[in-house]
């Protein structure tokens, strides 16, 4: 059998065990740049993952609308864009990563969470216009839109 198996004996494939360590050399970076807490960091980038991906995927649209694009559904899903493989893949991807924003309320707190973080650390502006925090340095938006697109591709 292909599996590892974890101390709280649930059976999880190598991929997506691989799969879900994405952030950890990132999230030990930020602990220690910004003395943020572990779990804070961790939830940081996987907000920033939605988003990135809402900005992939569906610029136009505002960040409330990642559970529908997860879900595949809502009026955003329906009138999108024709997507290449990539985005597909990127898509179903997020899919696995994300699946705790489905739902939206988890999704809308997180978001409130979010914008609560001091505005040199968050890579997204969750202001009318959205898009990239200017307070950032460009070499943190670099390294966070690379780990991103890793992640996704």
């Amino acid at each position: 059998m292909n599996t590892l198996s974890t101390s709280t004996n649930l059976t999880i494939r190598p991929g997506l065990a691989n799969l879900l360590r994405w952030q950890e050399p990132l999230v030990t970076r930020l602990r220690y740049r910004h003395t943020l807490p572990g779990m804070v960091a961790n939830r940081m980038l996987n907000v920033e993952l939605g988003l990135y991906l809402l900005a992939e995927l569906l610029p136009l649209v505002p960040p409330q609308f990642l559970p529908d694009l997860l879900n595949g559904q809502g009026a955003a899903y329906r009138q999108r864009p024709i997507w290449s493989p990539r985005q597909h893949r990127a898509l179903n991807q997020a899919r696995t990563l994300l699946a705790p924003y489905r739902n939206p309320s988890v999704w809308f707190k997180a978001l409130d969470k979010y914008a609560t973080l001091p505005a040199d650390v968050r890579v997204f502006s969750l202001s009318v216009r959205g898009g990239w925090n200017s307070d950032v340095s460009s070499y943190v938006l670099r390294e966070r839109l690379s780990l991103f697109q890793g992640v996704l591709a």
